[in-house]
């Protein structure tokens, strides 16, 4: 038994030299665990100090040792950058799926934003329109389509500066401001839908007893309040606004990103969102209460800090990529979607002045 011993000992590399050698090295004594069943490139690794509990399984598990993290994932010295990581995907890949998700970005809130307006949709009873049951899935489908153009930012990617504002990275500070931006977003389509709602019950009784509503004039006030204060005012400025400032964020999270050359995919979507934005751009402005000075005001500014954005700041590119087939293409989408708007915007008043659709008397 004592020869079967040795031999199996012998053959995993133990020896009595090695051995003593090994514990002659550590202050405390140690005993080697089950070496003699071992390969050889394993029998050091397998040394356990004798003052300590022997459990294979825990040893086995090294995040059960390792030592607690008690700093923010954003808590990094203030004059180093994340450490670059590959990305998942080639860049040829991430810009097609960007230029798709910005095209279906601007389609999916074209739609929804102008179907209940052109198209007349049956009412479910009295109380629930149609187009409010339309309107109910717009931020279902136009939030997590917003989110995806963010999330394929570069800044996403790598966290960006991480001290950019106090404690927070980069990537922290833009997902806030986007957050900010998206609840103000809901907020007004949430108005928006229960006054548009609210409203037709009273409008309904309206018309059934004229004789009432001549004896108390606050039938009629309460409609106005609901659609002129609160519909048409009040909810269509606040989800407009909330849906500017996430395209806001989206244009400050790009700014420093270089895309393409586009291929031909990427080219011909990207073009075609560009034109849906900027139609839908000047489609809030024609069909907001006072929204074509609004939209006249607004095109020529953000089209003007896109310009600036790229001509101050351009990434090695002559004039900052203006010029290029999407080189910088969120910042040429947004730019050329101004471009658009005001010149829709500019066509309407010559022929209607700034008048709205509805008081213009365009269906």
């Amino acid at each position: 038994m004592e020869r079967r011993q040795k031999a199996i000992a012998q053959k995993a590399g133990k020896t009595p030299e090695l051995e003593e050698a090994q514990l002659s090295d550590y202050s405390a004594p140690y005993f080697i665990a089950d070496t003699a069943l071992a390969p050889p490139t394993l029998a050091s690794s397998l040394i356990i100090p004798m003052d300590q509990p022997y459990s294979p399984r825990r040893q086995s598990f090294g995040y059960l040792n390792a030592p607690t993290r008690s700093r923010s994932f954003d808590d990094d010295p203030e004059d180093e950058m994340y450490p670059p990581r590959e990305l998942k995907s080639p860049r040829s890949q991430t810009d097609l799926f960007v230029s798709i998700n910005m095209l279906a970005t601007a389609l999916a809130m074209l739609l929804l934003t102008t179907i209940p307006v052109v198209v007349s949709i049956p009412d479910i009873s009295i109380w629930f329109s149609g187009d409010a049951l339309w309107r109910l899935f717009d931020p279902v489908i136009t939030l997590p389509l917003n989110l995806s153009i963010m999330l394929q930012a570069e800044v996403f990617q790598t966290g960006g500066k991480p001290r950019f504002l106090g404690v927070w990275s980069e990537r922290t500070f833009a997902m806030i401001l986007w957050a900010i931006g998206a609840g103000i977003y809901v907020q007004g389509h949430g108005i928006h839908l229960a006054a548009a709602m609210f409203k037709h019950p009273i409008e309904q009784f309206n018309l059934d007893h004229p004789d009432l509503v001549a004896q108390y004039p606050v039938l009629t006030e309460m409609y106005l309040n609901m659609e002129d204060l609160w519909e048409h005012n009040i909810a269509h400025y606040m989800y407009a606004f909330g849906g500017m400032w996430m395209s806001w964020v989206q244009l400050f999270i790009y700014r420093n990103q270089i895309h393409g050359p586009l291929r031909i995919g990427a080219k011909i979507t990207w073009i075609i969102g560009t034109i849906l934005y900027g139609a839908l751009l000047a489609g809030v402005a024609i069909e907001f209460p006072h929204g074509l000075y609004v939209g006249l005001v607004y095109t020529v500014v953000i089209g003007t800090v896109c310009v600036c954005m790229m001509v101050f700041n351009k990434n090695d590119l002559k004039y900052g990529g203006i010029f290029t087939m999407g080189r910088r293409m969120v910042i040429q989408y947004y730019l050329g979607a101004c471009v658009i708007g005001i010149i829709v915007v500019i066509a309407w008043i010559a022929k209607y002045g700034f008048a709205n659709r509805k008081a213009a008397g365009v269906a």
